[in-house]
């Protein structure tokens, strides 16, 4: 009569040698959920870190500088297992993306580095039923990101442009080197010529003179729309040329040369010459007449093929038709990522910046 009471004795001892597998499976269960949380929150702000920091590299040791403290500071406002998330220095590096390696050449010059990784942990994670189970009081979980600036690419749309246009035929004709040492002039025509132009109208002088005020006005223009095309002094918008070099804050830059000598009858007086009114300038195709012998009429309207980043640094208001002049200089050497996409035929200084991707 006494069996059952020594199977229920047999029952509890087999529970007592079994409670550390319960337990450790348990501790298993619990604390790597635990894990997969934290890991998936180091992960998102790894991703973030290093989404931010990359928007900042522009192959400038300041820019390096930025890229690491706008990392730092995305990092800091976001949380992991309830605490505010840190990165550190040694957390950071940077680097050119090489995508035939699929990794990161540290070694790469500044002017290469288009790349910012970040990783992040914690080995500090207190366990629960694991320090009971098998005596681990903390675990680790860790998270890893590459961002990669995109190089530029040629602005297919912009929404802020000087009311002037050039042919694509200069961009045959002439090459980088020699399109950057040219002088444009607005008037009279020539083989070197820039004109009046404005998208889907006829660039009347007060609408010239309006957009140099304010470039945005005629709202946002791609490759593909229509330029319409005007030749000729256009006083009001001359003057007005006049009128934004005396207060433009932009100057010559010297990696350009040395500044052409005032033009005869200039309007500018030897203290505000010097100084530039620069911009994005309409490209247009009109075939190769605008760039043989005397160069196109500048009249009617022609696509828009793309963008050129231009100065405005001399100008005559005086004078009889031919001597009203207006001259630039072409700087097609520096990216301004000023465009609103990609995608255009004309990389003249005047870019799209693709947003940051990660690339691991």
């Amino acid at each position: 009569m006494f069996a059952p009471f020594a199977r229920r004795g047999n029952y509890t001892g087999l529970l007592i040698l079994s409670l550390p597998v319960v337990l450790g499976g348990g501790a298993i269960v619990v604390d790597l959920s635990t894990q997969k949380v934290i890991r998936t929150q180091l992960q998102a702000v790894a991703d973030i870190a290093a989404m931010a920091g990359t928007e900042e590299l522009d192959g400038t040791q300041e820019g390096l500088e930025r890229a690491r403290a706008k990392a730092a500071r995305a990092a800091a406002r976001n949380t992991v297992n309830g605490r505010l998330a840190a990165i550190h220095e040694d957390d950071l590096l940077t680097g050119a993306w090489r995508p035939a390696q699929g990794e990161l050449d540290v070694d790469a010059p500044v002017e290469e580095i288009d790349s910012l990784q970040v990783a992040v942990g914690d080995g500090a994670i207190p366990t629960t039923l694991a320090r009971i189970a098998f005596n681990d009081d903390t675990m680790s979980a860790s998270g890893a990101s590459t961002g990669f600036r995109p190089p530029d690419e040629a602005a297919s749309a912009i929404g802020c442009y000087l009311p002037l246009a050039i042919a694509s035929c200069l961009f045959d004709l002439y090459t980088v080197e020699q399109l950057n040492e040219i002088t444009l002039v607005v008037n009279p025509a020539g083989i070197d010529n820039a004109g009046w132009g404005r998208v889907g109208a006829s660039p009347s002088a007060s609408f010239a003179r309006d957009q140099l005020r304010d470039c945005e006005q005629d709202g946002i223009i791609e490759v593909g729309d229509q330029v319409g095309l005007m030749n000729g002094v256009a006083s009001t918008a001359v003057n007005e040329v006049h009128d934004q070099l005396k207060v433009t804050s932009t100057r010559w830059d010297p990696d350009w040369g040395t500044q052409p000598p005032r033009m005869s009858g200039s309007a500018l007086s030897a203290s505000q010459y010097g100084r530039t009114l620069e911009g994005a300038i309409i490209v247009f195709d009109g075939g190769s007449g605008y760039c043989q012998g005397g160069g196109g009429s500048f009249n009617g309207s022609e696509p828009l093929v793309g963008f050129a980043w231009a100065a405005i640094y001399d100008v005559r208001t005086s004078g009889s038709s031919t001597e009203k002049n207006i001259k630039l200089k072409l700087d097609t050497y520096v990216d301004r990522s000023i465009g609103l996409r990609g995608g255009g035929g004309t990389f003249a200084g005047v870019t799209w910046q693709p947003p940051p991707l990660l690339v691991r």
